[in-house]
C-alpha cells in the first residue's frame, strides 16, 4: 500500500510538472507515456511483421523448397518481403501497442493518478496521437517511395524462383522425371558414396518414337562445374535406340522396327540441366501497378484516359459515317432506284428491304464506287426509300 501511495505521489508530481510548464516541447508526462509506449510498440511491430512474413512465406513455400537457392538469394527474398509488409504491420502495431501500454498503466493505477491530478484523458492520449500521426505520414512516404521498388524486386525474385530448376534428388524404387526429357529409375542407392544401382534410363530428347533406353548395373550422377549439365557415369550396361520412327501402319501390321544395340563397360552421358539461379530483368515487370508510386499512377491514368478518348472518337466517327453523315445521292442513282421500284418485278418495300439488307451485310459497301466513303451505299438505299 505504501508503494502505491509513493507511486501516486510521484505521478502527481509528474502531472503537475507536465501541466505547469508553459514552454513548447516534450514534457515529463509526455516523456513518461512515450517511454511506456515505445517498448510495447517495438515488440508488437516485430511480432506482427514476423507473422505476416511467415504467412507470405507459406504461400510461396513451393518456390523455395527443393531449388537449391543460396543464402544470398534467400536473404534478398526475406529482406524485400519485410520491406513490402512494413506498411501492413505498422497500423496493427500502433493498435496493439496503445492498447497494451494503456492497459499496463491502468493496471499500475498510473492513469488513475493522472486523472486524480486533474489531467484529462485527451491530454494523456495526446503524445500517442501525435506519434500515430507521424507514423501515418512516415508510412505514406515509405509506401510511395520505398515499397514500390521493394515490390518490384520481390516479384522479380519470385518469378525467377518459379523458373529455376529443382535440385536433383533421386528416389529409390520409383521413376524420377525431374530432369527434362529423361525418366530415371534406381532400385537402390548409397548415400555415402553417391552410387546408384540397377538403373533404367529413358531418354526422349529425340521424340518418343526414337527413345533411347539405357540399362546399367551401377552409375553415378554429378553436376558439372558450370552447373549447366548433369554428368551421368554408367558401368556395365546396354543401350537400345530405334533407328526410325514407328508409324501407325507398322504397329497395326506388327512389323519390326530396326534398332541399335550397344553393350558397354563404361559410358558417360551429358544431360542438359541448368541448375543455376538466373535472375530475370526487373524491367519486364516495371509496368506492374503495385510497383508504381503516385506520380507514375497519375501518368498511367492520364495515358489510359487518352487511349479511351481516342477509341471513343474513332467509334463516334465510324457511327457518323455509317448511320448519320449521309452524302448527297446523285440523281441517276435515285432515278434508277425509282424505276426498279415501279416495275412489276419487285415491290417497293421488298426493294428497300433488299437494299438495306445488302448494305448491312456488305458493311455499307453497296451503291458506292471504290474509294468512296461507306455512307454512299446507305445513301442509295435511303434515296430509294424517300423516292
Amino acid at each position: 500500500m505504501q508503494a502505491v501511495l509513493v507511486g501516486k505521489t510521484e505521478m502527481s508530481y509528474l502531472c503537475r510538472c507536465g501541466s505547469q510548464q508553459p514552454m513548447i516541447g516534450i514534457k515529463k508526462l509526455d516523456r513518461f507515456i512515450l517511454k511506456n509506449f515505445a517498448l510495447v510498440f517495438a515488440g508488437s511491430f516485430f511480432i506482427c511483421l514476423f507473422v505476416f512474413m511467415m504467412q507470405f512465406t507459406w504461400r510461396y513455400v513451393d518456390e523455395l523448397i527443393g531449388k537449391g537457392l543460396s543464402l544470398e538469394i534467400l536473404a534478398k527474398f526475406f529482406w524485400y518481403m519485410g520491406l513490402t509488409l512494413v506498411p501492413t504491420a505498422l497500423p496493427l502495431a500502433f493498435l496493439l501497442g496503445s492498447l497494451i501500454s494503456f492497459g499496463n498503466m491502468g493496471e499500475r493505477l498510473e492513469i488513475l493518478a493522472m486523472k486524480a491530478a486533474g489531467v484529462p484523458l485527451i491530454r494523456i492520449m495526446r503524445p500517442i496521437m501525435v506519434v500515430a500521426v507521424l507514423g501515418a505520414l512516415t508510412s505514406f512516404y515509405f509506401q510511395n517511395n520505398t515499397a514500390p521498388q521493394a515490390q518490384l524486386e520481390l516479384r522479380t525474385l519470385l518469378m525467377s524462383m518459379k523458373q529455376s530448376s529443382p535440385a536433383v534428388e533421386i528416389p529409390e524404387g520409383t521413376f524420377y522425371n525431374g530432369i527434362p526429357n529423361v525418366n530415371l529409375y534406381v532400385e537402390r542407392k548409397n548415400a555415402a558414396t553417391g552410387m546408384l544401382y540397377q538403373m533404367i534410363i529413358y531418354k526422349t530428347d529425340q521424340g518418343f518414337d526414337r527413345a533411347q533406353i539405357v540399362l546399367a548395373d551401377s552409375g553415378k550422377l554429378e553436376v558439372t562445374a558450370d552447373k549447366h549439365f548433369l554428368r551421368l557415369q554408367l558401368w556395365s550396361g546396354e543401350q537400345f535406340e530405334n533407328l526410325q520412327q514407328q508409324s501407325m501402319s507398322n504397329l497395326m501390321q506388327g512389323a519390326n522396327v530396326p534398332y541399335d544395340r550397344e553393350t558397354f563397360c563404361y559410358k558417360q552421358l551429358l544431360i542438359t540441366f541448368d541448375s543455376n539461379f538466373n535472375l530475370m530483368s526487373a524491367s519486364e515487370l516495371a509496368g506492374m501497378p503495385s510497383a508504381k508510386n503516385l506520380e507514375q499512377i497519375d501518368r498511367s491514368v492520364d495515358s489510359m484516359n487518352h487511349v479511351v478518348d481516342s477509341l471513343g472518337m474513332d467509334n463516334y466517327r465510324s457511327a457518323m459515317r455509317q448511320f448519320f453523315d449521309m452524302p448527297h445521292v446523285p440523281a441517276q442513282d435515285s432515278l434508277r432506284a425509282l424505276r426498279m421500284a415501279r416495275s412489276g418485278s419487285l415491290t417497293f418495300h421488298r426493294l428497300t428491304d433488299s437494299l438495306f439488307g445488302r448494305c448491312a451485310a456488305a458493311g455499307g459497301a453497296c451503291g458506292r464506287q471504290p474509294g468512296e466513303p461507306v455512307a454512299v451505299g446507305f445513301g442509295v438505299a435511303r434515296a430509294a426509300h424517300q423516292g
